[in-house]
Protein backbone atom coordinates (compact mmCIF):
# COMPACT_ATOMS: atom_id res chain seq x y z
CA UNK A 1 0.00 0.00 0.00
CA UNK A 2 3.08 1.90 0.79
CA UNK A 3 6.41 2.03 0.73
CA UNK A 4 9.50 4.40 1.89
CA UNK A 5 13.04 4.81 2.54
CA UNK A 6 16.42 5.65 2.73
CA UNK A 7 15.75 7.61 5.73
CA UNK A 8 16.77 5.73 8.74
CA UNK A 9 14.49 4.90 11.71
CA UNK A 10 12.93 7.68 12.03
CA UNK A 11 11.26 7.87 9.03
CA UNK A 12 10.60 3.78 8.89
CA UNK A 13 9.09 4.11 12.34
CA UNK A 14 6.80 7.06 10.69
CA UNK A 15 6.16 5.06 8.04
CA UNK A 16 4.49 1.76 10.47
CA UNK A 17 2.68 4.08 12.59
CA UNK A 18 0.98 5.71 9.22
CA UNK A 19 0.53 2.24 7.89
CA UNK A 20 -1.03 1.02 10.89
CA UNK A 21 -3.57 4.12 11.08
CA UNK A 22 -4.89 3.72 7.91
CA UNK A 23 -6.63 0.77 6.67
CA UNK A 24 -6.06 -0.96 3.89
CA UNK A 25 -8.18 -3.78 3.69
CA UNK A 26 -11.88 -3.99 2.19
CA UNK A 27 -12.15 -7.07 4.40
CA UNK A 28 -13.45 -6.23 7.95
CA UNK A 29 -12.55 -8.30 10.09
CA UNK A 30 -8.75 -8.17 8.15
CA UNK A 31 -6.16 -6.76 11.35
CA UNK A 32 -3.91 -4.64 10.20
CA UNK A 33 -0.14 -5.18 9.92
CA UNK A 34 2.92 -3.36 8.48
CA UNK A 35 6.12 -5.60 7.02
CA UNK A 36 9.64 -3.40 6.77
CA UNK A 37 12.33 -5.08 4.90
CA UNK A 38 16.15 -3.94 4.36
CA UNK A 39 17.12 -2.10 1.60
CA UNK A 40 19.87 -3.88 -0.06
CA UNK A 41 21.64 -2.14 -2.86
CA UNK A 42 22.87 -3.70 -6.20
CA UNK A 43 20.88 -6.54 -7.83
CA UNK A 44 17.96 -8.50 -7.26
CA UNK A 45 17.46 -12.47 -7.92
CA UNK A 46 13.89 -13.69 -8.12
CA UNK A 47 13.48 -17.45 -8.12
CA UNK A 48 9.91 -18.39 -9.33
CA UNK A 49 8.85 -21.66 -8.60
CA UNK A 50 5.85 -24.00 -8.64
CA UNK A 51 5.13 -26.59 -6.35
CA UNK A 52 2.44 -30.33 -6.82
CA UNK A 53 2.70 -32.72 -4.05
CA UNK A 54 5.17 -31.79 -2.25
CA UNK A 55 7.46 -31.45 -4.92
CA UNK A 56 9.29 -27.95 -5.94
CA UNK A 57 10.76 -26.72 -9.65
CA UNK A 58 12.10 -23.33 -10.77
CA UNK A 59 10.34 -22.50 -13.62
CA UNK A 60 11.80 -18.83 -14.24
CA UNK A 61 14.73 -16.81 -12.86
CA UNK A 62 14.70 -13.09 -12.88
CA UNK A 63 17.64 -10.60 -12.27
CA UNK A 64 16.30 -7.31 -11.27
CA UNK A 65 18.69 -3.95 -11.43
CA UNK A 66 17.10 -1.15 -8.46
CA UNK A 67 18.88 1.78 -7.47
CA UNK A 68 17.99 5.90 -7.33
CA UNK A 69 17.13 8.05 -9.73
CA UNK A 70 15.34 11.55 -10.50
CA UNK A 71 15.26 11.77 -6.59
CA UNK A 72 13.12 8.33 -6.53
CA UNK A 73 14.81 5.97 -3.84
CA UNK A 74 13.48 2.84 -5.68
CA UNK A 75 13.56 2.74 -9.52
CA UNK A 76 14.02 -0.53 -11.53
CA UNK A 77 16.76 -0.41 -14.38
CA UNK A 78 16.18 -3.21 -15.79
CA UNK A 79 14.54 -6.95 -15.36
CA UNK A 80 16.31 -9.70 -16.95
CA UNK A 81 14.74 -13.07 -17.53
CA UNK A 82 17.65 -15.44 -16.95
CA UNK A 83 19.02 -19.08 -17.62
CA UNK A 84 18.56 -21.52 -14.48
CA UNK A 85 21.79 -22.84 -15.68
CA UNK A 86 25.16 -21.76 -15.00
CA UNK A 87 27.19 -22.38 -11.69
CA UNK A 88 26.15 -19.44 -10.21
CA UNK A 89 22.43 -20.09 -11.08
CA UNK A 90 22.01 -23.46 -9.96
CA UNK A 91 23.44 -22.47 -6.27
CA UNK A 92 20.91 -19.41 -6.08
CA UNK A 93 17.94 -22.00 -7.22
CA UNK A 94 19.11 -24.73 -4.31
CA UNK A 95 19.24 -22.18 -1.87
CA UNK A 96 15.73 -20.53 -2.96
CA UNK A 97 14.01 -23.86 -3.31
CA UNK A 98 15.67 -25.18 0.16
CA UNK A 99 13.92 -22.62 1.90
CA UNK A 100 10.75 -23.76 1.14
Amino acid sequence: VGGGGGGGEPQARHMVETLLSERVSLDTEAEGGALCQEVLEGEEWVVDTVSRAGEHKCVALWRYGKGEANGAPFVNFYDELRPCAGEGEERLVRYALAGI
